[in-house]
């Protein structure tokens, strides 16, 4: 019993203990987006930070997830302690081909879904259901999010994905 009771205080007091990250918020310009598959949207987009060297270590070193994720619905909370109904969502991947000496260019392959309340599961969203969800809207916030062990997670400032150019790849027969 005493075990636990320390195991448990030592985790509340290095929980606090997490670190800021140094980069500042990442801006992101959004290029294009093209369903390549039946359920993948490739996502392009710029940024002024490299979002996947955080650390200065080399890709990838030390996070825990690298994500895109979009917002289709209007719950707009990027937390990742929480979780959007509706959102688009995929692992970001460096777009070396597309790098420019201004920035650095990433591509996310995500899926458009709902998720379920107690975020045990996701469904794809229809094209029907995309449709009516997007109708009347112009521009969906997207952010990166990026978790590390022992870190706070980090959020790039918002990125407007142009709905009519997502709507225009949903309905591409």
């Amino acid at each position: 019993m005493r075990y636990k009771f320390l195991l448990c205080m030592f985790l509340v007091i290095c929980s606090g203990c997490a670190k800021d990250h140094v980069k500042p918020p990442a801006n992101l310009i959004f290029v294009s987006v093209v369903r390549e598959r039946t359920l993948l949207y490739d996502i392009r987009y710029q940024s002024d930070v490299d979002v996947l060297d955080l650390f200065d270590r080399g890709e990838r070193k030390g996070m825990a997830s690298g994500t895109l994720e979009c917002a289709l619905g209007d719950d707009e909370d990027f937390a990742v302690d929480k979780s959007m109904q509706f959102s688009a969502l995929g692992l970001i991947t460096s777009d070396k081909g597309q790098a420019n000496k201004t920035g650095f260019s990433y591509l996310t392959s995500a899926f458009l879904i709902e998720t379920s309340s107690d975020r045990s599961t996701d469904r794809n969203l229809s094209a029907a259901e995309l449709n009516q969800l997007l109708s009347g809207k112009q521009q969906i916030p997207c952010k990166v999010v990026v978790t590390a062990y022992g870190y706070k997670p980090y959020y790039s400032n918002t990125m407007n994905l142009p709905v009519a150019d997502l709507l225009r790849e949903v309905n591409k027969p």
